[in-house]
């Protein structure tokens, strides 16, 4: 009977050991929220670490977050505009690898995905057993399909992010900027109210009525679109999902908020917390915003319990905005001291904010110094599920998780690439020396054609890319010019992979 005895109490132990490796194995949950618009200034964390005077927009949520984990201080977005970055961060690949690499892309435009072979972080992440979700913002095109009907327009989706991986989706096809001004889930009309139509809406209800660029900007929607309730919808539609996903299953949630992109239409209250009028401008009431719906997500996670094993990103999809007349007037600095904003080829235009947490994983409060681009998420995923990453499909992305521990060795990247539609303007970034070269293509296409030196910085000691200290006609640094010029041309012609 001792011997029994012995022999149950040892299954037991093997039993328990078992269980305690699966837990130690299990992948955690991932969730990449990309705000859009936002730059490193629109935070409160570094505008006390830069030591304003006044802070002028709180975002307790975010600093939190940066608390609990690891911010990276040379983090970049793929590009220095939305759809660009959008393309980067599904793909894993810089944009200029598609043959419509610039600005807005319409909802009616191929996203250009599938056709190149691309892989995505959806499918990546689907393939290595996460359930997958999308929400917010789309704005790849490829999903929107505007019929004429004998009696009023309607709008359906044929694409969107459930053709790219995703299992569920809740979609903004242009988040709130453009038409339709409508959600869509699984690839429905989501209707807002009972009694809701498809109509063309006005700029009064779209919300640009006040805008000096677009004051008439309608177009097709939901009859009771109302811009000022779209993040709490979204918010609430992720929250939801949370509550449902099974604790044996990890998944990886994909959340694009629309703010804070233009129209700013803050709402009065967020959730029970007031939003608009709590800051000098509409500009930073939509900042406040997206940091509750931050926290609001943050919170659904720890109430279901999933937050002790979830590595949670917070990044934005290129530079601040910076005409906010009101916030300016408060003293906000969008890019933190750095020279341009959305849409810059410089720092302002492209370095933003990038927090990792991970319980457990990665260290409270600490710092990377390490040049990383949101990207990088699509080979992090594929380290997280254990799987080989595609480097024929997959070829600008780089592991963060090394650094994430503490670990790495080396560089993630051997080199950085910047792009702007102005121009069109490129540059080059090798360790601290950035070349920014300008071409004479028309930015709808996908060319190098021949390129005018513009400037060369070295960030370590001009990281505000003072123009007095512009290197590039200075003789002693001809040969370094040469090579990185002629480094980035080989790249965008050869294709090689810009990662270690």
């Amino acid at each position: 009977m001792k011997t029994v005895k012995k022999y149950i109490s040892y299954a037991f132990v093997c039993m328990g050991l078992q269980a305690g490796l699966v837990a130690q194995n299990k992948m955690p949950n991932v969730v990449v929220l990309m705000a859009d618009d936002i730059g490193l200034g629109d935070l409160s964390f570094y505008q006390k670490e830069r030591g304003v005077k006044k802070v002028t927009v709180e975002t307790p949520n975010i600093d939190k977050l940066i608390n609990q984990g690891m911010r990276f201080t040379d983090a970049h977005s793929p590009a220095s505009l939305c759809a660009p970055t959008r393309f980067s961060m599904l793909t894993g690949n810089y944009s200029y690898r598609n043959s419509r690499p610039f600005g807005v892309w319409t909802p009616e435009a191929d996203a250009l995905i599938d056709k190149n072979e691309y892989t995505t972080s959806a499918r990546i992440a689907k393939s290595g057993g996460y359930t997958t979700s999308f929400f917010g913002k789309w704005g790849l095109g490829g999903s929107w399909v505007r019929e004429q009907g004998k009696k009023i327009d309607h709008a359906y989706l044929n694409g969107g992010a459930l053709s790219y991986g995703f299992e569920y989706a809740c979609e903004l096809p242009e988040g709130i900027q453009n038409e339709p001004y409508a959600f869509y889930e699984n690839r429905k009309w989501l209707p807002l109210k009972s009694n809701s139509v498809l109509k063309e809406l006005d700029a009064n209800q779209t919300g640009y009525a006040t805008s000096k660029k677009h004051k008439t900007r309608g177009g097709l929607g939901d009859s009771n679109w109302d811009p000022k309730s779209a993040g709490n919808i979204l918010a609430h539609k992720a929250v939801d999902y949370i509550h449902t996903q099974k604790k044996s299953k990890p998944f990886f949630m994909y959340y694009c908020s629309q703010a804070v992109h233009i129209p700013h239409e803050p709402p009065a209250r967020f959730d029970g917390t007031k939003v608009a009028g709590t800051t000098p401008g509409d500009h930073g009431d939509m900042i406040f915003e997206l940091d509750l719906q931050v926290g609001l997500i943050v919170d659904a996670l720890k109430k279901t319990g999933a937050y002790e094993n979830t590595l949670f990103i917070f990044t934005s999809d290129n530079g601040g905005l910076s005409f906010d007349q009101g916030m300016k007037k408060a003293g906000h600095d969008t890019s933190n001291g750095l020279l341009g904003s959305k849409g810059s080829i410089n720092e302002g235009g492209h370095r933003v904010p990038f927090i990792a947490v991970w319980p457990g994983k990665i260290k409270p409060n600490t710092i990377s110094n390490e040049p990383i681009v949101g990207q990088d998420v699509v080979a992090t995923l594929a380290a997280l599920s254990h799987q080989e990453l595609d480097k024929t499909k997959v070829l600008d992305s780089a592991n963060l998780l090394p650094y994430f521990k503490g670990t790495a060795k080396g560089k993630a990247h051997i080199y950085l690439m910047h792009q702007s539609a102005g121009g069109p303007t490129y540059a080059l970034r090798e360790g601290d020396w950035k070349l920014i070269v300008k071409s004479d293509v028309k930015k709808k296409a996908n060319k190098v054609g021949n390129l005018t030196n513009v400037a060369l910085f070295n960030l370590k000691d001009n990281l505000s890319e003072d123009v007095s200290k512009n290197l590039i006609n200075d003789a002693k640094y001809a040969k370094r010019i040469a090579e990185m010029r002629a480094k980035y041309i080989e790249l965008r012609k050869t294709g090689v992979s810009t990662v270690n």
